[in-house]
């Protein structure tokens, strides 16, 4: 059954997907630096790429580089922008093509489809979703991708009857489009193969005619396994940090299904205080009704197997769907599910029937659809730049090339209690990255730590383990000024300034504070120069594990100690 005949188009329908790309990455554009959990670790990684033989930034003494490394497309686009504009406009400028790339990746498969050019804007309602928010910037890239990527491996592939032919052009395409998931997400690698071992399953070619598109998928799966699965299964105490080995003994975690369930709006659509986030599912419902509901009513034609494979798009955003629901929430430290389910709604979106008879409807619902969400993810840019106002600032004033900790006691930046647990995202908790990203240096937590960072540390050239295993990226409250502040050369801190005192103690007199809003800038009078220092580095990497969030809370905690390690 071949695909649909496409409806009449109009040369004003990639300019408009293109156009309404491009506006709707204006939340981007509308901060200093995006509300985005990781982006300040990864924007950290591309400085010192970029910057990695400045001797004042102190990269190359401290850091090696990981040519192979995978997931880097982030790092490698900033740093190559990054000799052109300044390294936080780089990474916005990347993050904004990721975001906006949606759109086109979304046309291609629209009209593999059949559908109306329009459709390709329904998926820029889901831009601002779970993964912008964590600040998955390689997750970002791989939604387009995976758009892009279904689209061509279904072109490629025979149609149902035997019709086409799969030569060696197609294999060497598939298997180039499968192996390009290596630069933006592994786990996104893996779910394309299955995608097209669905496309190819749904045409029925037998055996012998699915080898060749199925083999084609082979050195993109060895690939995952080789990078992935060897080292944990092989020698996890050499392949992994003490912080890697801490986060993988935690084991798998499972959210419970009603919760799955309520949170999947939110995951979808972006979270935002007063679940408003329901609006915009509501209006996406509301969509999905009008353009099914006289299809419903016509007479069922064909076999079920052309109904199959008239509607694989939709089946493959149900399975996306379902491995949500399935598949558990981390699994060896790392967050698994939630990152499907963004994907299955921009699929189901682009998936849905063209409309028959209420075409002025639909049209009527998807512009209020993108009007509503773009205006949700506006105003909550707008809200995040007031209250991370002067952080950049501070920074900035800072000496370049020193050792910085953060003691980031408040993560979040919206209200106690806005919106559900899971999706209240801890958005400062590697801010203090930044000062890498704009001025070098070294800091408490980097994510040089994991094994898949292009950028990681010199042997013997990392902290000590019992320092990180300690405070760690989400352990604030075990920072002891007395025991750790003679190693760094500025504190980073967010909370009240009248509480420091009780928080850091006595010692806090031989520190300079500089404050902008619930930021504050802690420098050491008389700087240590490295050599000079307490112990900065260690030898070969030894275990480690992460104390429990009842563990190590100085006394005088004050107000700044809030229990958030787990939300």
């Amino acid at each position: 059954m071949p695909p649909p005949p496409a409806p009449p188009r109009s040369r004003g329908g990639p300019l408009l997907v293109v156009a309404a790309s491009a506006l709707a990455t204006l939340p981007v554009w509308l901060t200093t630096f995006p509300p985005m959990v990781d982006y300040p670790q990864h924007l950290a990684m591309a400085a010192a790429l970029r910057f990695y033989g400045d001797p004042a930034r102190g990269f190359a003494e401290t850091y090696g580089i990981a040519w192979g490394a995978p997931q880097a497309l982030f790092e490698w686009l900033t740093a190559g922008l990054a000799w052109l504009l300044p390294i936080e406009i780089a990474g916005k400028l990347v993050v904004a093509l990721a975001l906006a790339a949606v759109g086109p990746a979304a046309l291609v498969l629209v009209r593999r489809l059949g559908k109306p050019d329009w459709y390709a804007v329904l998926p820029l309602a889901a831009m601002f979703n779970y993964a912008y928010s964590w600040g998955f910037v390689g997750t970002l890239f791989a939604y387009p991708l995976f758009l892009v990527g279904v689209a061509a491996a279904d072109r490629l592939l025979p149609q149902p009857g035997g019709r086409g032919r799969f030569g060696a052009g197609a294999w060497l395409l598939l298997a180039a489009l499968t192996l390009s998931f290596y630069l933006v997400h592994l786990q996104l690698l893996l779910l394309f193969a299955a995608a097209v071992a669905w496309l190819v399953a749904v045409r029925r070619p037998g055996w012998r005619r699915a080898a060749a598109p199925l083999v084609a998928l082979l050195p993109g799966v060895l690939v995952v396994a080789a990078v992935v699965l060897l080292p944990n299964l092989v020698s996890p105490a050499e392949s992994f940090s003490p912080y890697e080995q801490s986060m993988k003994a935690v084991g798998a975690r499972w959210r419970s299904l009603p919760l799955k369930l309520s949170v999947m709006p939110g995951l979808v659509f972006g979270s935002y205080p007063g679940l408003k986030e329901l609006a915009v599912a509501a209006l996406a419902a509301g969509l999905g009704l009008v353009v099914a509901r006289r299809r419903r009513r016509e007479p069922e034609r064909g076999k079920a197997r052309d109904r199959l494979f008239r509607d694989r798009f939709a089946w493959l955003a149900a399975a996306l769907f379902a491995l949500y629901l399935l598949l558990p929430e981390r699994f060896m430290g790392y967050l698994v599910a939630e990152r499907l389910a963004p994907l299955a709604g921009i699929l189901a979106l682009v998936s849905l029937p063209a409309p028959r008879g209420r075409a002025v409807v639909a049209k009527a619902l998807a512009a209020a659809l993108l009007v509503v969400s773009l205006g949700l993810a506006t105003a909550q840019a707008l809200a995040f730049e007031r209250d991370a106002a002067g952080l950049a600032g501070l920074l900035r004033a800072a000496a370049p090339g020193r050792r910085l900790a953060g003691v980031v006691y408040d993560p979040y930046a919206e209200p106690a209690g806005a919106g559900p647990l899971l999706l209240r995202y801890p958005l400062y908790t590697h801010f203090p990255a930044l000062y890498q990203a704009l001025r070098g240096g070294r800091v408490l937590f980097s994510f040089a730590e994991l094994s898949h960072s292009l950028v990681r540390y010199r042997p013997g050239r990392e902290w000590p383990p019992d320092l990180l295993a300690r405070v760690a990226d989400r352990h604030p409250r075990a920072f002891s000024l007395p025991r750790d502040g003679p190693r760094f050369d500025y504190l980073l801190a967010r909370g009240e300034r009248a509480e420091l005192p009780a928080v850091l103690g006595p010692g806090l007199a031989a520190w300079d504070v500089r404050s902008a809003g619930r930021w504050h800038l802690l420098h050491r009078r008389h700087f240590v120069a490295p050599s000079a220092a307490p112990s900065d580095w260690t030898g070969p990497r030894s275990s480690g594990t992460l104390p429990s969030s009842a563990e190590a809370v100085p006394p005088g905690g004050g107000g700044l100690y809030r229990q958030w390690e787990g939300r």
